[in-house]
Parts: C-alpha cells; structure tokens; sequence
C-alpha cells in the first residue's frame, strides 16, 4: 500500500528532532576537523552520556552511572583522537 492510498496519511512529516548541546567537556583540532565532546544528564535512572562528535556529526556515545566514569572515558578518547587514533 502506497502512502497515497493509505487513509492515515496525512501528506506531512514530523518535524526533525532538534538536538540539544550538553556541556561541553573538550574541544580539539585535529587534521582540518574539529572534535568536541559533551556530557549530558539524562536524569537519576538513566546517568550521564558522553558524546563525542566530528564536527557537527555524532560519533560515537557511552552511557554512565557516575560523571567521573564519563569524564575518565572522555579523556580516554581525547587521547585517542590527539594520537590520531579515531
């Protein structure tokens, strides 16, 4: 069944998601790119995700009960990424 044929569609998309910046943890320039990483608090059950993005592109992203367990693994792939490691 095509979309026009389809009694529930409306002809409209949702909107797209807007993403919201956390706290910025660390920002590095490496070979023309700029990597950032950011912390966010997803509330007592869930902890804290840090994400590290390629300039505007997410990467990759690890969730944490402790803040301290976030900013360590941040660290870590600052290191990475300064050594050319990605």
């Amino acid at each position: 069944m095509s979309d026009d044929d389809n009694p529930m569609h409306s002809g409209h998309k949702p909107p797209a998601c807007e993403r919201r910046p956390g706290e910025l943890v660390w920002k590095v320039r490496k070979d023309h790119f700029t990597w950032t990483c950011e912390l966010k608090f997803h509330g007592q059950s869930y902890g804290w995700e840090a994400q590290i993005f390629r300039e505007t592109d997410f990467t990759i992203g690890r969730r944490f009960i402790l803040r301290e367990g976030a900013l360590a693994w941040a660290a870590a792939e600052r290191q990475h990424i300064e050594k050319g490691e990605e």
